[in-house]
């Protein structure tokens, strides 16, 4: 039985061979972490400073309904986080620095589709959006604020366990990226892409 698992995630697994350095992705992955961030962060920080007019920081999307504030403007400021985090990791690598956010573009690294072409909305979307921002739900800041939503919106607490499950899968894509031939991580295979040097 275990044999039976292993073969058929081996063939899954693509291995096919590709030179890029993985400490090039970790400074990839570190600055648009910073970055992406930051600015995807920046909706709420304006939401929170316009209603409270205060410029202190905080670290969730619940201040709003705990400082008794509607939670439509929670939701206001997730989506607009969401919208900022589309923007920075879809938009920039489809139209402004094709396959590269800036942290890729810094590292001489770029997100191409599996043939090695530009990758389209579609595979970026599949990637980032499926990939990184609802199943490695850890993996950038915005992930948080999705969480966050869908715990308001259903007055049911998923943030902890969805931070969990998400975890698990960050941990097993780092271990594709960094263990296999083709460093392919878990968001790779679900927009079907790959990282290459630029």
């Amino acid at each position: 039985m275990k044999l039976g698992v292993f073969n058929a995630l081996s063939r899954w697994i693509d291995s096919t061979k590709n030179d890029l350095p993985f400490n090039k992705r970790v400074g990839a992955y570190i600055i648009d972490w910073i970055l992406g961030g930051i600015f995807s962060g920046l909706p709420t920080i304006m939401c929170y400073g316009f209603l409270t007019k205060r410029s202190d920081m905080f670290s969730n999307l619940y201040v709003f309904p705990s400082l008794g504030y509607k939670v439509y403007w929670s939701f206001l400021a997730g989506i607009l986080c969401v919208m900022f985090a589309l923007f920075y990791y879809v938009y920039v690598p489809l139209k402004i620095y094709p396959g590269q956010t800036l942290g890729k573009k810094w590292m001489k690294i770029k997100i191409v589709k599996k043939d090695g072409t530009d990758p389209g909305l579609k595979e970026l979307l599949l990637r980032y959006g499926l990939g990184m921002f609802l199943l490695e739900s850890g993996s950038v800041v915005v992930c948080q604020y999705i969480r966050q939503m869908i715990t308001l919106a259903f007055s049911f607490y998923v943030d902890y366990i969805w931070q969990w499950i998400g975890t698990i899968l960050i941990i097993f894509s780092v271990m594709l990226a960094a263990g296999t031939n083709s460093h392919r991580a878990l968001h790779d295979y679900f927009g079907n892409t790959k990282v290459i040097s630029a």
